[in-house]
């Protein structure tokens, strides 16, 4: 029965890793901070892959006790992974996958390297206050 509680925890916490990072953190920087907003198709497909990496790192991970820099890192590496599919993989091959492509958007005007540091922050971010939510969140389960 522990094995069943233990996967069921695992889907909750990649549910609410990605709802939390993806519809609190990621949408609100986006609409207090960049301008134009991004479109409703971007934010379901960061959702699915931020699920989707929350999967494998609750599976991969046992997490206890002091777990920020395992956490941290796992922030930079998502935000990195989705910034290099999302920025970097269009620009070289002009294609745009979901919403608007970064050279099209601007953080409090700080035009391109300064829009892509700030967003790859808030996506790492986005993860981070994810996951302690969802600990939090779940801590009874």
């Amino acid at each position: 029965m522990a094995d069943k509680k233990n996967y069921i925890k695992i889907v909750l916490g990649s549910l609410l890793i990605s709802a939390i990072g993806v519809f609190v953190i990621d949408y609100f920087s986006h609409l207090l901070f960049s301008d134009p907003m991004e479109t409703p198709a971007y934010f379901m497909a960061k959702m699915a892959f931020y699920f989707i990496f929350s999967l494998i790192f609750l599976s991969v991970f046992d997490l206890k006790g002091n777990t920020f820099i395992t956490v941290a890192s796992a922030g930079v590496i998502i935000s990195s992974i989705f910034g290099f599919y999302y920025n970097i993989l269009p620009a070289i091959f002009y294609y745009q996958p979901f919403g608007i492509p970064l050279r099209g958007l601007t953080f409090l005007g700080m035009g391109l390297v300064g829009t892509g540091l700030a967003f790859g922050v808030v996506h790492a971010l986005a993860f981070i206050v994810g996951y302690y939510s969802a600990k939090f969140l779940l801590k009874k389960l």
